[in-house]
């Protein structure tokens, strides 16, 4: 093949084979050619394709991957592998996912992230034919922040307005404060609360809440100091500045809502039975279905059904007191089981003698009710050992 006499503006040009038995005549040139390489081949089909999707309210991983045609043979094997270190049924809206299938739509890898806990995402991958899940806590980075506020109306909108969430919030009603301070009777306008506190991010990005360090409340009504003192087995409590820790028998209240629509009171005119009738607790409104929980440790001595309190929960403690919990939607204990205080025993509804979703909380002491706002009038913690 010559390229000598190539034709220098021929793009493309075909040689054509002379025909059997016509010679060329001696002075026709060489057949001109111009070489354009070896056929270009089609764009190679991509070894693997990866889906990335976040799930809507009232999804779940399963729809969402029916959606973008995984085989339902594939979707049994990843929910198998996923069960082994997470309950498919508790995912929520805005979670998120990617998965990677291969040519023949085999899942190679699926990674799902809570949107709440991005460092704890579930990873699955294919190994020897198998799908493998393991759960992964990645590192985050932990700041630690301080910050002072006056209260004017409550301190939850205190704490917002200086740019925090309603999970610190949370932290200090329920968790460090929550038996000795009642956020509803105690707080007074101008108020101080003082606090330091970690918060967790991932690649710059706030994650949620750390330990709280130190928080100290002064108010007109009580002012109280809790610094974090984990023991040599990693639990946490709070002690004053006299090392008595600020843990009680009873927390104030049975739920994280603070709004009390009707108080203790034994000549109170009851709103069904229009007469007076003693109202021998205090009652939570609340959305139905809030979790609810037992105020101290002890032992479920009722679980079911019991007249105007409809579903109810009564706990027997020591030292002779009972606590009821009763209009529940949802019953979370059985009879006999022993309970951890603040440990969930039912959900908010309008079971039994109720106008509407609340709770009604009960404290007995010798038989006799007392008021549950004043259980730990009194009390002192344990000193630190």
């Amino acid at each position: 093949v010559s390229f000598a006499d190539a034709d220098p503006n021929t793009v493309r040009q075909t040689a054509r084979e002379p025909v059997a038995g016509h010679a060329s005549p001696a002075t026709d040139h060489a057949p001109a050619w111009v070489f354009s390489g070896p056929p270009v081949p089609p764009p190679p089909k991509p070894a693997t394709r990866t889906i990335a999707d976040t799930l809507d309210r009232g999804d779940s991983i399963y729809l969402s991957l029916k959606r973008h045609r995984v085989s339902d043979q594939q979707l049994a094997l990843l929910d198998q592998a996923l069960r082994t270190v997470f309950n498919p049924a508790k995912v929520k809206p805005e979670d998120y996912y990617t998965i990677t299938l291969d040519t023949n739509d085999v899942v190679l890898h699926f990674r799902y992230t809570p949107r709440r806990q991005p460092d704890q995402p579930v990873d699955i991958k294919l190994r020897d034919s198998s799908l493998v899940g393991r759960q992964l806590n990645l590192p985050l980075d932990r700041r630690t922040e301080t910050l002072s506020v006056n209260i004017a109306d409550n301190l939850s909108n205190a704490i917002s307005q200086a740019g925090e969430g309603d999970a610190l919030s949370t932290m200090l009603f329920d968790g460090i404060f929550g038996a000795v301070i009642d956020f509803q009777l105690d707080p007074r306008r101008g108020d101080r609360l003082g606090i330091v506190f970690e918060k967790l991010y991932m690649d710059d990005k706030f994650v949620r809440y750390g330990h709280v360090l130190l928080a100290s409340y002064q108010g007109q009504q009580v002012s109280k100091v809790g610094i974090r003192y984990p023991d040599a087995e990693g639990h946490e409590d709070y002690y004053d500045s006299k090392g008595e820790s600020l843990g009680r028998m009873f927390m104030l209240k049975p739920l994280s809502i603070n709004r009390i629509t009707s108080r203790f009171n034994r000549k109170r005119f009851h709103p069904i039975l229009k007469k007076r009738v003693p109202h021998l607790g205090t009652d939570y409104g609340a959305p139905s279905g809030t979790k609810v929980w037992t105020t101290a440790r002890g032992r479920v001595t009722y679980a079911g059904r019991k007249g105007g309190y409809g579903n109810l929960v009564e706990v027997t403690h020591a030292n002779g007191y009972r606590t009821r919990y009763a209009h529940l939607s949802k019953i979370l204990v059985r009879n006999g089981q022993r309970v951890k205080q603040q440990q969930v025993v039912g959900k908010i509804g309008a079971t039994g003698r109720a106008t509407g979703p609340h709770l009604h909380y009960e404290i007995i002491k010798d038989g006799r009710h007392i008021n549950p706002q004043s259980v730990n009038k009194g009390a002192t913690g344990q000193p630190l050992a």
